[in-house]
């Protein structure tokens, strides 16, 4: 291949990835997802008290802060990264944890809203978080939940030309996968919580417009899935 046909195959790419399946928006979008299915249900009873599990820079558990007025002396998070607690230790109350070995530390019926966004896919023991989120809510709380889905439709067409998924990369830092059908009937097996909602975004490979149109009908060929729990 010619240096003129190799430049032009990159604009291609560069093109494609960033004006038609607009993958700079990615995390964009699964966030947006989690604050647009939290927003548009829980409506009466606005949280006081957020945890989230697994916080990152802080940016996503703001954001819904920012949302219901929260005071940020309200807010708790939890993870394993130094780096990251450091930055969220300006915003918010954190404690490190490891979530494979530690319970949060934190009493029954604590928290008015639990967010676990993008996280169980990095855990072994992700049964036993999820049951640690429930305890530790309000009863009548909420526990969000967010996952990349396993059957997004790219893996569906990588996996019939036996290609490794995105979401379980060999090398990647996923541990586990979850399909959206599995991963709901896992959740409609748990005591004491009711599913309120469930939601998609992102559908590689079609294009963004058309993506935010299909997901609101397939969620299960969407990129990442985000489930709302409350607690009975």
């Amino acid at each position: 291949m010619s240096e003129t046909d190799s430049g032009f195959f990159n604009q291609m790419k560069t093109f494609l990835k960033h004006r038609v399946l607009m993958t700079q928006l990615e995390w964009t979008s699964w966030n947006d997802n989690a604050l647009h299915t939290i927003t548009k249900n829980v409506i009466k009873h606005k949280p006081e008290t957020i945890l989230d599990i697994g916080c990152g820079d802080g940016k996503g558990v703001i954001q819904i802060a920012n949302c219901f007025n929260v005071n940020c002396s309200k807010i708790h998070g939890v993870d394993i990264s130094d780096a990251s607690l450091e930055v969220c230790r300006r915003k918010f109350n954190v404690i490190k944890i490891d979530l494979e070995k530690d319970d949060l530390p934190f009493r029954n019926d604590s928290f008015d809203l639990v967010n676990c966004n993008q996280v169980l896919e990095h855990l072994r023991n992700y049964r036993q978080v999820i049951k640690d989120a429930i305890r530790v809510t309000k009863n009548g709380g909420y526990i969000l939940i967010g996952i990349p889905n396993l059957s997004h439709l790219i893996n569906r067409i990588l996996l019939l030309f036996g290609i490794q998924p995105l979401c379980i990369a060999l090398d990647g830092p996923h541990i586990h996968g979850f399909t959206h059908k599995s991963f709901l009937k896992l959740l409609m097996s748990l005591d004491r919580v009711e599913i309120i909602d469930f939601t998609g975004t992102v559908m590689y490979p079609l294009p963004y417009f058309l993506a935010k149109i299909m997901s609101k009908h397939f969620v299960g060929l969407t990129g990442y899935t985000c489930y709302l729990l409350r607690k009975k």
